[in-house]
């Protein structure tokens, strides 16, 4: 983790790089940029960690390569880790971007021999999800076979209206943009197994008990989330219960939680061992269930700046002589934060203080979409 995105270096040493970045017009080298890439994703996030902006003029070429890096995965994506390797898996960041920061200090920067999968729900909730998404996107583009990102349920304009995105992304830029990352989300990848034995997706799994993982990478997710089939919907919504069978969840509409039984026949059915997943605040960014086959992370600690949680990074170890992956997991608390700080919910219609950080365009735009 020793890069120049370490808290420790102090505050003016960041500002004064995303000052020079600012004067310098960080530029996007272009996908297949090799080392280049990787100097930029660490330019573009001191610049944001600095509290600089960067033109959408610029931010769209990353989008636009990364929409096709996306557009090119399946469904389901299969990881091979080799003996001696490891891959980390971060819950749900929602917005928090200086987190990230811990998380790479904590656990190393993405590289070949240090991949990542970011397991959903990047946006929304806090109000640095556009810096958040953009900083996720650059290592895509860095390393795209050692950065895997996949959808959660807030990857979605259902979702993203009422809890922040849309109205940053529509203050920071405007609609064309808020557009575009609509796009994007439609192409994110819902699943990804590792050495055939962890299971990785946002919610949960499917409540027919027939669906094999042949099933799921097969699933046309360009549907997008509101009229898609209801594995679409467990995949990015439901959650582990003590009691065995399946139930309606207190989350409501058309969602279900499900018991260490299913669990159980679903891991077995597909040769599975493990089920990693995320989508839920843990106290201590951690909890197993299902006797130690489901393991909850998430990634966002001190959630909502209201909530007293941990945030966790789960670490698959491969054995050097081979076998199933062992799994570590790294505990972090809260990161500090910039005197600039935007607090949470403050680009959501639901918070008061919407009407002092949305600008006029996005308050007329985003009234539409909620009376639409």
């Amino acid at each position: 983790g020793d890069s120049p995105l370490t808290p420790g270096r102090g505050r003016a040493a960041v500002a004064a790089g995303s000052a020079a970045g600012q004067a310098s017009g960080l530029r996007y080298p272009g996908a297949g940029g090799g080392e280049d890439l990787r100097r930029f994703a660490l330019d573009l996030a001191a610049l944001f960690q600095g509290g600089g902006a960067w033109p959408w003029s610029e931010m769209e070429l990353l989008v636009q390569d990364a929409t096709k890096l996306l557009q090119a995965e399946k469904t389901l994506e299969r990881i091979h880790v080799k003996p001696g390797g490891h891959i980390n898996v971060v819950g749900d960041v929602h917005g928090q971007f200086f987190d990230l920061f811990t998380i790479w200090e904590d656990n190393g920067l993405p590289s070949a021999a240090n991949p990542y999968i970011f397991n959903g729900d990047f946006v929304d909730r806090g109000s640095y999800s556009l810096e958040t998404l953009m900083t996720l996107l650059a290592w895509k583009v860095a390393c795209p076979a050692d950065v895997h990102l996949a959808r959660g349920n807030h990857e979605a304009h259902s979702m993203n209206v009422p809890y922040g995105f849309t109205g940053e992304v529509l203050t920071k830029l405007g609609p064309e943009a808020y557009a575009e990352f609509q796009t994007l989300f439609d192409q994110l990848p819902l699943a990804h197994v590792v050495n055939d034995h962890a299971l990785v997706v946002h919610g949960g799994l499917p409540r027919d008990t027939s669906v094999r993982l042949a099933d799921i990478e097969a699933l046309d997710r360009s549907q997008g989330p509101e009229d898609a089939r209801r594995i679409f919907t467990d995949l990015q919504w439901a959650d582990p219960c003590d009691k065995k069978g399946q139930f309606r969840s207190q989350r409501g509409e058309d969602i279900v939680v499900f018991g260490p039984d299913v669990t159980k026949a679903f891991l077995d059915a597909n040769g599975l061992g493990l089920l990693i997943r995320s989508h839920e605040v843990k106290d201590e960014g951690f909890e197993w269930a299902h006797d130690k086959r489901c393991l909850t992370v998430f990634s966002a600690p001190q959630y909502c700046d209201t909530c007293d949680n941990k945030g966790a990074v789960i670490r698959l170890n491969v054995p050097e002589g081979g076998g199933p992956p062992e799994t570590e997991i790294r505990v972090f608390t809260v990161g500090p934060r910039p005197d600039f700080y935007v607090p949470a919910m403050a680009y959501s219609p639901m918070s008061p203080a919407c009407k002092k950080y949305l600008s006029g365009p996005a308050k007329k735009l985003l009234q539409g979409y909620l009376q639409g």
